[in-house]
């Protein structure tokens, strides 16, 4: 029964605990925490959770390790996961939790307006997302 809905129930948990992530950073910011610090933990504890998960079930199917990759990984890891972090974080001392995860959420069509305007995705590619956005925006509609 629960076969069909579990990818939405998954959408609904995780987007409950990003608002709650943001409502606890804002709690931690107002009273006084550094937001670097608090990306640092917050980073930390992700690390430790999700390593052990990626270690078994991935093993057979992570790419070797060459400089090129781990380039790559370190790129990812600095524009996308804390330059994100440390906007957001500075941002949330002059707004509200729910409008930065409001913002937080149009981060991904902001990245694929650019995307498509720098000619760094194909046609091709641009039409699948566009299905694929209309597909999910359609069936997030229903609950």
């Amino acid at each position: 029964m629960f076969t069909n809905a579990r990818p939405y129930l998954l959408l609904v948990a995780v987007q409950f605990g990003s608002a709650g992530m943001f409502i606890f950073a804002m709690d931690s910011i107002k009273k006084g925490m550094s937001h670097y610090v608090f990306i640092v933990y917050r980073n930390a504890i992700a690390s430790v959770s999700l390593a052990p998960f990626a270690f078994v079930l991935e093993r057979k199917v992570r790419p070797k390790m060459t400089f090129r990759v781990f380039l790559e990984i370190m790129a990812l890891a600095f524009f996308e996961i804390m330059l994100d972090q440390c906007i957001a974080l500075l941002g949330m001392k002059f707004t509200s939790a729910s409008f930065l995860s409001a913002v937080m959420n149009s981060a991904h069509s902001v990245t694929f307006v650019m995307a498509v305007i720098l000619s760094i995705t194909t046609i091709i590619d641009m039409i699948a997302s566009v299905i694929f956005f209309f597909t999910i925006s359609h069936n997030v509609k229903v609950f």
